[in-house]
């Protein structure tokens, strides 16, 4: 007899917590987008023999009932490397999406930039329009993309900038959104000296994974320290 189980049930033992509530969440979107009823009780059922609780928490979810008992395989084993959570943490290669206008403090962001791309990290300039924004000292940096054209979930973390705009309240609600969006998906952020009315602290939020570079000798490390780790959880 053909074993179709085990390996996915050794892979669902060794996914950390959080690993578990993506997955899930991900299999109700996907089973959500089924339009037969019956179709949806098979991939639960199917669902049941790698774990019947993860099962029962989609079949609700998706509108089914839930599995019978006694599908389940017996394993138990695990691998702790097949979990993302045990996976080396290092800055190269990920991508920082900096949102930018004129009027930029032109060391202060030069000296980040110097930074970032000295770890192996991917940056991209991202403003309201493409062309060429200015900083204070005449520092020239060229956008890459805009508001318009790319997505916060596109990047690995973000370094709030700020500056100034033509369209000020429209230019400021934008940073505020892609800001926003990329804190609710737990993604590492950096602010600027000028940027902190973009992510303001209060009492609803523990800013973990947040640095400021207000009054902070160390931004630069602490900020590629925080790029590493990618993801915290704990945020609320």
């Amino acid at each position: 007899m053909q074993d179709y189980f085990s390996q996915p049930k050794i892979f669902w033992n060794s996914l950390s917590f959080i690993e578990k509530q993506h997955l899930i969440q991900a299999l109700c979107f996907q089973l959500s987008k089924v339009q037969s009823h019956s179709i949806r009780e098979k991939a639960i059922q199917m669902l049941s023999h790698v774990d019947a609780g993860m099962a029962t928490m989609i079949a609700d979810y998706v509108g089914v009932e839930p599995p019978s008992g006694g599908n389940q395989v017996s394993v138990t084993s695990y691998f702790p490397s097949l979990s993302i959570a045990n996976a080396t943490k290092y800055p190269i290669t990920l991508r920082v999406g900096i949102l930018i206008g004129h009027n930029f403090d032109d060391e202060e962001v030069g000296d980040v930039i110097h930074a970032l791309k000295k770890h192996g990290i991917f940056i991209d300039f991202i403003s309201e329009k493409l062309g060429t924004i200015t900083g204070v000292d005449g520092t020239k940096i060229t956008v890459s993309q805009t508001f318009l054209t790319t997505n916060p979930n596109l990047y690995d973390a973000l370094y709030v900038v700020g500056g100034s705009s033509k369209r000020e309240k429209k230019f400021n609600q934008e940073m505020m959104n892609f800001s926003i969006e990329v804190y609710k998906h737990y993604k590492p952020i950096g602010v600027a000296t000028n940027a902190e009315k973009y992510l303001p602290v209060s009492g609803e939020n523990n800013l973990l994974g947040v640095v400021f570079a207000k009054n902070n000798p160390n931004f630069k490390d602490e900020f590629i320290a925080v790029i590493a780790e990618r993801r915290f959880w704990e945020r609320v």
